[in-house]
Order: C-alpha cells, then structure tokens, then sequence
C-alpha cells in the first residue's frame, strides 16, 4: 500500500469544518501539530495527517506502533475551559468508538481507560490527548487495514484492525471522514450533555468494569482492586476491599 491511502480531495470536502494538513511521512503527527500551531501555522479546528508515522508515541514512555493500513493523524481543537485535560480522552474515545462501529457495523468494540479501543481484548485504536498552546490535540493511531502478518510475533497476539472485524478491506478515507464527524460532533462545544452522562454512557461500552487491575501513575505507588467504572467526574474508581480509590491517570493492566 503507498503512503498515500487516502483521496486527498475527497477527504478535505468530506472532514469539513477541520482544515487538512497532509504529510507522506512525519516521526509524530501530535508533535508537527504542536510545532505547527507554536509557529502560527495551526488554527483549530485541524487535522494533521500522516500516510507514514516513523516514531509516534503513545501514554508515558511507550511507543505507538503503526503501519500501512493504519490512521495516523492528529486533531486539533480549541480548548473548551470547561473540559479538564483528563476529560479530553474519555470524550474523544467515545467518539472513536462510535465511529469504529459505525464503519465495522459491530457495536462489539469497547473502551479501555483512558485511552484505547479494544475488539475481544485485542487493541484497535489509541488516543494520546495533549493540552498545548491553547489547543487540545487528539492523537488517533487506528488499525483499519493493516497486514497483521507483517507485525512482529509476540505483538499480532495483542492488536486487531477494523478489517479483521468485518473481514473486509474498508475505505480509509471514508473511514477517515466518520471519525472526524463524531470527534467534532462531541468536541466542538455543541454537545450539552453533562459530564456524568458521559461516564455513564462510558461505562456502557468500558472494558475493565468488573476487572481486577492495577494502575500505576509515574513513579506513584500502583493502585490495585477491582475497578466499578468511573465516577460523575470521569475519574477511574477502583475498589480495594472497604478502600474506594479514584484515579486521575495512569496506565492500567488486567491482574
């Protein structure tokens, strides 16, 4: 697949009101957005979008991996005074979920907090959310087309792809044009829905409700019990005996 998968013209017509910044090849689409918005080249809303991420990056020190088949873009957005930056995600991953089983048309896809998409515990999608220069970027890595077969060993156990869910290969720009309708139908100051109904509706789709987990946050003492959803605030509540615990951030495994 060449690094161009997307009709170009196509996509700047169907993602309207967000203003298409292309580039075959970029190390990080949330950090040439952030560059390009410092310089006074980004005005939101806009979509920086790569066909090729050679050094993305993920929560923390992790990695993002991506391939040919693979979205790769950033959105920006002004910042909404309202929204906490630990918001940002939780709102943005609602509307990636809807718009993966808009396209896929399976509702099966779930939400890991805070920030992955998840098919039969299988990652497809993840959001790196940053607040920088007055925007709030939403970093999207989405598998819809990739060749799991040409992914090292140990991590094609770990990822899927929107292909594989449907077991056809779909139309990236098409794709492309669903997820920023729904990112700006839920960021772009218009929804009235408070923030508890968010959580709720999270909580609906949330993968590790019910699970034992642990979080652990920086160099923090790691949270462990089982985890009962999020609370009015989108705080991540975790139950350890009679100790009930809400957590902020923090990157979360299955115990």
């Amino acid at each position: 697949m060449s690094d161009c998968s997307f009709d170009l013209a196509r996509l700047r017509g169907g993602i309207k009101p967000f203003r298409l910044h292309w580039f075959s090849r970029l190390r990080s689409t949330n950090d040439h957005a952030a560059a390009l918005r410092k310089r006074g080249e980004l005005f939101a809303p806009a979509m920086v979008l790569t066909g090729r991420q050679i050094a993305g990056r993920g929560r923390g020190s992790n990695q993002w991996w991506s391939g040919a088949g693979s979205i790769t873009v950033t959105f920006a957005f002004a910042v909404d005074q309202h929204l906490a930056p630990y918001h940002v995600p939780l709102i943005a991953g609602l509307a990636l979920r809807a718009a993966a089983a808009e396209v896929s048309g399976n509702d099966d896809v779930q939400l890991k907090w805070p920030n992955d998409l998840l098919y039969e515990g299988k990652k497809l999608a993840g959001l790196l959310c940053e607040r920088a220069h007055n925007v709030d970027l939403v970093g999207v890595g989405l598998n819809v087309n990739p060749d799991l077969s040409q992914i090292s060993a140990p991590l094609r156990k770990t990822v899927t792809s929107l292909k594989a869910i449907c077991g056809r290969e779909l139309d990236m720009t098409a794709v492309l044009c669903s997820v920023a309708s729904h990112l700006h139908r839920r960021l772009s100051h218009r929804n009235e829905q408070s923030f508890a109904a968010v959580a709720r509706e999270y909580d609906r789709h949330h993968a590790l409700l019910g699970r034992r987990v642990i979080v652990q946050n920086g160099g923090d003492a790691p949270v462990s019990g089982k985890c009962e959803g999020l609370d009015a605030m989108g705080r991540l509540l975790i139950r350890d005996r009679r100790t009930l615990m809400r957590v902020i951030a923090g990157s979360v495994r299955v115990i």
